[in-house]
C-alpha cells in the first residue's frame, strides 16, 4: 500500500514546470567550468518517471552551462524498485547521486547515503531560502535525526483541476443536464443509462466502468471505498486527523458493500472484462478511444489519455472529475495540501566529490535556474515587460503542448525531484510565480475552449469548485511513512491477499460473492497487521505532536 502515495507525487510533477541545477556563482567560473563539465552518475529509481535525459534538451544544455555539471542517467527498468535497490546494495555498486523514490529507507538503513545536515548549514544558501526550520524538522529521519534528501513535495495544490475523483465524459454530463454527481448510486445509474443509450462507439462496445489494475497501480481500485467515505490518499490507511489513530482499509465494512456493487455490474456486463488483465498502456488506450464512460483515477495517471483525446478533437469524450461519495458523507478529501516527506535526490557514500555534488543540488534551487526549468528560455518561451514575466499566445500554445515541453526540456518528472520552493511562491524580484502554472495569466489561459464551455454550464470558475475545499493535512501524507523491512513484508503480504481476493470477489458468479469475501476476511486474520498499524500510528502521533 505504500506505493499508493506515488500518486501524489507524479500528480504534482505532471501539472507544473520545474527546477534545475547550477553551482558556481561567478560568471567567469561558470563559463570555464562548462568547457569541461563535472560528470555525476545518477540512478533514477522513480518507476513513474518517463526516462527522459533532460540534459540533452535546450534547457538542459543551458543548465549544464550554468552549473558546470552534467548528469549521466541510469533509469530503472520496469516497476520493481525494491528488487533493484536490493541488487545495488548487495553489490555495493552505487552511483554518485540517487533518486531512490519509494525505497529510500533501504538506502538509509544500509548506511549508503551521506547525511546532508552539515552541508546544508555550510553550503545551502538557496536551500535555506526555500526550506525553513519546520521543513528541516519534518525531513529528519526519525531513527538518527539526519536529513538525507530535500523533498520536492511542497505545500501546493493545482488551482484548476481536482487531483482525483470519479470521472464521466462531457457528452454524458451534457445529456444529463450538467449534474454535480455527489453520491455513488447516482454515479453508477448515470453510467448504466449511458451504456444503454450508447451501446457502441466507433463500432466497438461502450465500456461502462473500467479500472487500472496493472502492478502497483491497482491501488486506485483498492482505495475507492475509502475515498467514497471521505478519506484522503494516505496509502490505504484510515487516519484520524485529531487523535492519530490508524485503522486499515483492507477489511473496512464499506469495502464489502462497494465491491459487491462492482460484482453486480460485472455480472450485468457493465464492467470492463479486461480490467484485470490489461496493462497501463491498454488502459490509457481505452480511455483515449472515447468509449469508456466511468472510472476512478488520479489525474496524473490519465493525463496522456486526455491529451490524446484533445489531439483527436474528441472533446465531448474527454472525462471530467466528479466529487462522488457514499451517501451521507458530507466532505470529500480528494485534494490535499501539505509538505510531504517523500524522497528527493540523495548523495551516496560512493560519490567522488560530495561537496561539489551538494553545491550542485543547492544551485539547482537558484532562482535563475528555477525560471529556466519552470518558464523556459527568455525570448523563446516567455518575455519580460515592466519587470514581469509573461507568455504570448504562441508561447502559451507551445507550453500547453506536452510534446513541445518535452523537446524543449520545460518541466517534467526529472526536474521535479530537485530541491525547490512551492510552485505558487513568488520570485524575489517579483517577476512572477515560481511556475507559470500558478501565474494569473495561466489561470486565465490554461483552460481550453471546451473546458470553458463546461465551466460555463456549471457556473463555476474552476473544476475544483465542484469539490470540498482543499484539506491541509496536519500529519503530512500517510503514504510516505517508511516501514522497516519486516513490517513492509507483512504489509506486502496483506496487499497481495487483497489484490487476489478483491479480483475474485468482483468477478464472482451470482451467489458466490459472500463466500469469497468471508474467505478473504478469514485469511486476512492470519496476517499480523497490528504490528504495521502500531508502527504507523506511533509515527502519525509523533508527527501530530512535533509538527504542530
Amino acid at each position: 500500500m505504500f506505493k499508493r502515495g506515488v500518486a501524489l507525487l507524479v500528480a504534482i510533477a505532471f501539472l507544473m514546470t520545474i527546477i534545475v541545477p547550477g553551482f558556481l556563482s561567478a560568471p567567469t567560473k561558470v563559463v570555464a567550468a562548462s568547457k569541461n563539465p563535472i560528470v555525476f552518475k545518477i540512478y533514477w529509481g522513480d518507476s513513474n518517471a518517463e526516462p527522459v535525459d533532460v540534459w540533452k534538451t535546450p534547457i538542459g544544455k543551458k543548465v549544464e552551462q550554468i552549473t558546470g555539471v552534467r548528469l549521466q542517467f541510469e533509469f530503472i527498468v520496469g516497476s520493481d524498485e525494491e528488487t533493484k535497490a536490493g541488487i545495488m546494495l548487495a553489490s555495493g555498486d552505487l552511483p554518485d547521486l540517487i533518486n531512490a523514490h519509494n525505497v529510500i529507507n533501504k538506502f538509509i538503513e544500509a548506511g549508503a547515503l551521506v547525511p546532508l545536515d552539515n552541508y546544508i548549514a555550510k553550503y545551502g544558501k538557496n536551500i535555506k531560502k526555500w526550506y525553513d526550520t519546520k521543513a528541516f524538522k519534518k525531513l529528519k529521519y526519525p531513527k538518527d535525526g539526519h536529513i538525507y534528501y530535500l523533498t520536492p513535495f511542497r505545500e501546493e495544490s493545482d488551482p484548476l483541476y481536482s487531483f482525483a475523483g470519479f470521472w464521466l465524459p462531457i457528452y454524458v454530463l451534457k445529456e444529463n443536464k450538467w449534474p454535480v454527481v455527489r453520491d455513488i448510486d447516482t454515479y453508477f445509474k448515470i453510467v448504466k443509462d449511458a451504456v444503454k443509450k450508447h451501446p457502441t462507439y466507433n463500432g466497438k462496445p461502450t465500456i461502462g466502468f473500467t479500472a487500472l489494475t496493472d502492478s502497483w497501480r491497482i491501488y486506485v481500485l483498492m482505495q475507492q471505498p475509502l475515498r467514497l467515505e471521505g478519506y484522503p490518499n494516505d496509502g490505504g490507511w484510515l487516519i484520524d486527523e485529531k487523535t492519530g489513530v490508524v485503522k486499515d482499509s483492507y477489511t473496512m465494512p464499506y469495502a464489502k458493500t462497494y465491491y459487491r456493487i462492482l460484482n453486480q455490474m460485472w455480472n450485468e456486463g457493465l464492467l470492463d472484462k479486461e480490467m484485470f488483465s490489461q496493462n497501463y498502456d491498454q488502459y490509457l488506450a481505452k480511455i483515449s478511444s472515447g468509449r469508456v464512460v466511468g472510472f476512478y483515477d488520479e489525474r496524473w495517471q490519465i493525463q496522456s489519455a486526455i491529451d490524446s483525446l484533445e489531439k483527436q478533437k474528441l472533446y465531448d469524450r474527454i472525462p471530467i472529475t466528479m466529487p462522488v461519495l457514499k451517501k451521507g458523507v458530507k466532505r470529500d478529501r480528494y485534494n490535499v495540501v501539505t509538505m510531504g516527506t517523500g524522497a528527493g535526490i540523495s548523495i551516496t557514500k560512493k560519490c567522488k566529490d560530495p561537496v561539489t555534488a551538494f553545491k550542485f543540488l543547492d544551485r539547482m534551487a537558484g532562482e535563475d535556474i528555477l525560471k529556466l526549468i519552470n518558464w523556459g528560455i527568455q525570448g523563446q518561451d516567455y518575455y519580460v515587460k515592466n519587470g514581469k514575466m509573461y507568455k504570448d499566445a504562441k508561447q502559451i500554445q507551445n507550453y500547453m503542448n506536452p510534446d513541445y515541453r518535452k523537446k524543449q526540456g520545460i518541466g517534467g518528472n526529472i526536474w521535479f525531484a530537485f530541491p525547490r520552493p512551492p510552485f505558487d511562491w513568488t520570485y524575489s524580484d517579483k517577476s512572477g510565480k515560481i511556475s507559470w502554472d500558478y501565474s494569473d495569466q495561466a489561470l486565465e489561459q490554461r483552460y481550453k475552449p471546451y473546458e470553458k464551455e463546461v465551466l460555463k454550464a456549471y457556473k463555476i470558475k474552476s473544476f475544483k469548485d465542484l469539490f470540498s475545499p482543499t484539506w491541509n493535512s496536519p500529519y503530512g501524507y500517510g503514504w510516505d511513512i517508511k516501514l522497516p523491512d519486516d513490517l513492509q513484508a507483512i504489509q506486502n503480504q496483506a496487499d497481495d491477499l487483497q489484490r487476489r481476493y478483491i479480483t475474485k470477489a468482483i468477478m464472482a458468479k451470482p451467489g458466490e460473492y459472500d463466500k469469497i469475501w468471508n474467505e478473504y476476511l478469514n485469511k486476512m486474520k492470519n496476517i499480523p497487521l497490528k504490528k504495521v498499524i502500531d508502527f504507523r500510528q506511533k509515527e502519525i502521533q509523533r508527527r501530530l505532536k512535533e509538527w504542530n
